[in-house]
């Protein structure tokens, strides 16, 4: 019996699941979180589903999550984590209290968890997984979780152009489209912008530094945060500013956390970035991971990393 079916299985036998995914998510995280509650929900009514873990404001179109739940509701509870390499970045670590575990990843297996781990990196994302559990299971797929998965995949992805692309993807894909969710809305509320998002994006753009090598980085300060009224978690949303940039071929950005600390995004053209993630605790995908760190000076060593990763090359 192959994994998604291990996982249908599963889902068949318990009667409450909780649905957990990284921290600070993206269109993945909440597409593979989200669009799996959603389906659950259509194809097994009499169940009931949480998806759990903080809001992110810029993902609000996509969907929210439950109110915090009762700690008791984990005791006969199957949880499922989707689209988290580590145990240390769940959200919300109650994760651990269910009665069953499920690991759902594309990304490297980091931190081996779960009772049961479906870890497969040559799918896009974690939407991608859920999408194809669904036609492996014959499951009914709404617009609602169309729509979701599809988002997810897209924003991983890159639109269909990151490796890792293959005919598996579009067939997902043309699966999700079969049910005419409106995709014209999803992508003008996907990249719709305003004044105030053009003015902060060419501000950081004029603060970029590009180092002698090719490595392009920017800096988010709380100044910054505070002046643009963003929040914190907000800030992923610039991860990709320099991509396409003429003379970059790795670029990072460090943006502060609300607890002091420092996010950092790495992306890069076509130079594996996950080891140099992996040297400061982090993690990701070949070309394109992130971590946390404690400061400015340490932001200096990685941009350092970086240099030696191109010259190297």
């Amino acid at each position: 019996m192959n994994l998604p079916t291990l996982i249908e299985e599963k889902i068949k036998e318990f009667d409450t699941i909780i649905i957990h995914r990284h921290v600070l998510p993206d269109g993945d995280a909440y597409g593979s979180q989200l669009g799996l509650k959603y389906l659950i929900e259509k194809n097994y009514p009499n169940k009931k589903v949480y998806a759990q873990g903080n809001n992110i404001g810029y993902l609000d179109f996509i969907g929210k999550m439950d109110e915090p739940i009762a700690d008791n509701l984990y005791n006969e509870a199957l949880v499922i984590v989707t689209d988290c390499a580590n145990v240390e970045r769940i959200d919300d670590q109650r994760f651990s209290q269910g009665k069953y575990l499920i690991k759902i990843d594309h990304h490297p297996d980091a931190t081996p968890y779960g009772d049961l781990s479906w870890v497969d990196t040559s799918f896009t994302s974690a939407s991608e997984m859920v999408g194809y559990l669904a036609i492996q299971a014959n499951w009914e797929i709404t617009q609602q979780a169309a729509r979701t998965i599809y988002h997810g995949i897209c924003t991983d992805s890159g639109r269909f152009y990151f490796e890792g692309t293959s005919s598996r993807t579009f067939e997902v894909a043309a699966k999700l489209f079969e049910t005419k969710f409106d995709f014209k809305e999803l992508y003008n509320t996907m990249y719709l912008q305003t004044f105030e998002d053009l003015a902060a994006k060419s501000e950081l753009i004029n603060q970029a530094v590009v180092t002698e090598y090719g490595v392009g980085y920017i800096i988010i300060k709380d100044e910054f945060i505070k002046k643009h009224n963003f929040k914190y978690e907000d800030s992923g949303k610039f991860s990709n500013l320099l991509k396409g940039v003429a003379g970059i071929d790795i670029w990072i950005v460090f943006s502060i956390r609300e607890d002091g600390k420092y996010r950092v995004e790495f992306r890069s053209k076509d130079l594996q970035i996950n080891g140099i993630a992996a040297k400061w605790g982090g993690g990701g995908h070949r070309l394109a991971a992130g971590a946390i760190i404690d400061n400015l000076e340490q932001a200096m060593e990685i941009v350092a990393d970086a240099n030696e990763l191109i010259k190297g090359n």
